[in-house]
């Protein structure tokens, strides 16, 4: 009998230090380094740690780039999985630059991964429904009026982001060199550029 007890008691000691370490697994992103168990706790328990909805996602090599909508500011957020268990958001940043002409709000943020090289994330939202693609380069000469064609050969980035559900997002890991000056553009079905940043 009082062995059953201590057996009985013994299970219920491992089985809730197990509960109280998925439980922070899954809620403790922040208290553990950025790392999660789930995607979604690893999305909704970091910067901005708000509720949301996820709106865009897209895989690119073995990392995924994501759009949280959380009612007030859409975040971009780039998430990796280096344990292959555990996954990480490495990079944060809202999309809230809007262009001139308010066609589309933009962002890009980029962090040093290597000895000059960076990971980067591009972010669109799309106010204008017209807006199909969302092109990202880096050309001197960055004006509305320039042609695609001239922009594609004066970039050494060029990047072809298509629209879903409204939001576009690319990840790029750029040399230092290539970092730095982007300009978004927005193209219509007919390849016209809409909105310019």
């Amino acid at each position: 009998m009082q062995s059953k007890k201590k057996l009985k008691k013994r299970y219920l000691i491992i089985f809730s230090a197990l509960l109280l370490l998925l439980i922070g697994l899954y809620f403790g992103p922040a208290v553990l380094g950025g790392y999660a168990i789930t995607e979604h706790s690893a999305i909704r328990y970091t910067v901005p740690s708000q509720d949301g909805e996820l709106v865009f996602e897209k895989e690119i090599e073995d990392k995924k780039i994501v759009i949280w909508d959380t009612g007030k500011v859409n975040y971009v957020k780039l998430i990796e999985n280096p344990s292959g268990i555990l996954k990480r958001v490495t990079n944060v940043n809202s999309i809230s630059g809007q262009t001139l002409d308010e066609k589309m709000k933009v962002t890009w943020s980029g962090a040093e991964i290597e000895n000059e090289f960076y990971d980067l994330i591009f972010a669109a939202e799309v106010l204008d429904k017209e807006i199909e693609k969302v092109i990202v380069s880096n050309e001197q000469d960055d004006k509305k009026s320039t042609p695609l064609s001239i922009v594609k050969e004066q970039s050494t980035v060029f990047i072809e982001m298509d629209v879903k559900n409204g939001f576009a997002a690319h990840y790029s890991k750029l040399p230092h060199g290539d970092v730095g000056s982007f300009s978004f553009r927005g193209i219509n079905s007919d390849g016209k550029i809409v909105s310019f940043d």
